[in-house]
């Protein structure tokens, strides 16, 4: 079964992945967030345990990318993580009053969402 067929399904089977991606972050941060109420960690790991979430929440999202497009499930999942980058650089600009993104961390987050996606999209079964 070709899932991805036609432009209506692609944009579909893209925007449920998405939805994916973004549902297990709401999880994975409501864990996180308990973890920093309980252990009381510093900012530098606090930094690294929101990126880890963000490279598992494209995992996941390129994962049931990769499922249902069949074919070229690596192409699926990258787009899942470039997509995942852009809709979170979005939805973090529109939280801060005064947008000033460190490069270095925008570059690094954007590299890891992207692997992160794509290494989801070629381990799906």
């Amino acid at each position: 079964m070709e899932f991805f067929q036609g432009r209506g399904k692609i944009i579909a089977g893209t925007v449920t992945s998405l939805i994916v991606a973004f549902l297990a972050t709401v999880i994975l941060l409501l864990g996180f967030a308990f973890l920093l109420l309980k252990l009381q960690l510093d900012v530098g790991k606090t930094e690294i345990g929101i990126l880890v979430i963000y490279v598992l929440s494209c995992f996941i999202g390129g994962i049931y990318s990769g499922r249902k497009a069949g074919r070229r499930k690596f192409l699926w999942g990258m787009l899942t993580g470039i997509l995942y980058f852009l809709l979170l650089l979005i939805v973090s600009g529109m939280g801060e009053r005064a947008l000033q993104p460190d490069l270095t961390r925008t570059i690094t987050a954007f590299a890891l969402c992207t692997a992160g996606g794509t290494l989801g999209g070629m381990l799906s079964a």
